[in-house]
């Protein structure tokens, strides 16, 4: 096809033919298994072995020995058309260099795209290079059109603004290439999403002295910071993980009845809450590369930093009335379930603006606890 490599089959119906007798008895050393490493002599002896120093002398050489007591021999990149080590498939290709070209060991790269595969150049600075029925283009500055024009596929052009020159970026790439199907938006690997927002947040407690359960509403401005990992190369499902704070100050007045006694209670709250949400993220495709739905659900930890929490009470008797001012303890941490929606609008490549609506409710170790929506506006970097 694109050069005169062994595939899996070639090497499998030469280890057969070996075997019965059939083809090659001479030069067949022995018969390999396939993920052994093994070097290929002169097109058609295939040997197993001890591979070291892949590859020296500017990737035109190797030292092999059939056992680590044996001594190693050196074979140059005539000799070798093939070789494997471990997981790593090394061939003999000429590559353009310069004005001239030159014969090396080249690593190719897993999931090669259908007419294109990718290689490596080895050394302190590996050099990428791809291969279409064209022929050999090492990959440059200009790499995104290089393979834009290369790859054919309009598709990919929203990953190939993500792609850089590094072995697990093209092997992304090449994997994606292999199944995508129709546009899609693709994010960084790792990002960092700043958000500002407004919090409507609800506190259940129980009012000292009377068992009466109570609920305080109250709202204020929200500040969080979400940091976000892609866990699929479709870029569709992500580990989020980040802190938000708010602030809650109210007071609301109650009356009740405790025992054979009327109260009335005006009850104030003030207090921050500090929020670790880790949640997992799902996203849809409205328009790729410009909007984005999603959906989130998760676990969330809250440790609230308390400034006042007071009670002003009458309690109403016969012919009395008596009054108090007192203080009263909640729980110094919660935790329970957060999840969200919103919508993304990419403004460049990765980049975008992010509208959301994230709820939660959290229970202390006693019967208090605090719930509420925010709604958020982040930028996502």
């Amino acid at each position: 096809m694109l050069s005169r490599e062994f595939s899996a089959q070639k090497i499998l119906g030469l280890l057969i033919l070996s075997a019965l007798g059939l083809a090659f008895p001479e030069k067949s050393l022995a018969q390999v298994p396939l993920k052994k490493d093994y070097i290929v002599v002169a097109d058609t002896a295939l040997s197993q072995g001890i591979i070291e120093d892949i590859p020296s002398e500017n990737n035109t050489v190797i030292y092999f020995a059939r056992t680590k007591k044996e001594e190693k021999v050196r074979y140059t990149v005539e000799e070798v058309s093939e070789f494997r080590v471990s997981e790593r498939l090394f061939f003999r290709k000429e590559i353009p260099q310069n004005t001239s070209k030159q014969v090396v060991f080249l690593e190719k790269l897993p999931h090669p795209v259908k007419d294109a595969v990718f290689w490596r150049l080895n050394g302190e600075k590996p050099i990428f290079y791809i291969e279409t029925p064209a022929g050999m283009e090492i990959l440059g500055d200009s790499y995104r059109s290089q393979l834009s024009n290369r790859l054919g596929n309009p598709m990919l052009d929203p990953l190939l603004e993500i792609t850089n020159l590094k072995e697990l970026s093209l092997q992304y790439l090449a994997r994606t290439a292999n199944t995508i199907e129709k546009p899609r938006t693709f994010s960084r690997i790792f990002v960092i999403t700043p958000y500002v927002g407004y919090s409507s947040q609800t506190v259940g407690l129980t009012i000292p002295d009377s068992g009466h359960e109570a609920q305080i509403t109250g709202s204020s401005p929200a500040f969080g910071l979400n940091g976000e990992a892609f866990l699929t190369f479709k870029r569709n499902l992500s580990l989020n993980a980040g802190v938000s704070w708010t602030q809650f100050d109210a007071q609301e007045y109650f009356i009740y009845e405790f025992g054979a006694s009327r109260y009335e209670a005006d009850v104030f709250l003030d207090f921050s809450l500090l929020q670790i949400p880790i949640t997992a993220k799902y996203y849809l495709d409205l328009k790729p590369n410009k909007w984005r739905l999603f959906g989130e659900a998760g676990y969330s930890y809250a440790i609230p930093d308390y400034e006042k929490l007071g009670i002003y009470q009458g309690k109403y008797g016969r012919d009395e009335v008596v009054t108090s001012v007192k203080s009263f303890e909640m729980s110094d941490k919660y935790s329970g379930i957060t999840w969200g929606i919103g919508v993304e609008k990419y403004l460049n490549k990765h980049q975008g603006i992010v509208f959301g609506l994230r709820g939660f409710k959290v229970d202390g170790e006693s019967k208090d606890f605090v719930k509420g929506l925010t709604f958020h506006l982040g930028y996502k970097f």
